[in-house]
């Protein structure tokens, strides 16, 4: 991911959850009217595998920092 989305998305997570949910709103509806082919199943494996990898090192992270 490019800086600059990263940016929006740590901005994002950054307001409050009732602006969350109109900003994620009006991004859908703008989405909506792109002219973009759907996914295929490869892509759709490659996004599942990197946010199965996401989830084991976040998984891997709290296990280290709870206290045995």
């Amino acid at each position: 991911m490019h800086a600059t989305s990263e940016n929006i998305l740590e901005a994002f997570n950054q307001l409050p959850e009732i602006e969350k949910h109109a900003l994620a709103s009006e991004i859908i509806k703008q989405v909506v009217q792109l002219d973009i082919p759907p996914l295929t199943d490869e892509a759709l494996t490659e996004i599942a595998d990197a946010l199965f990898v996401e989830h084991d090192k976040t998984e891997a992270a709290d296990a280290e920092a709870k206290p045995r």
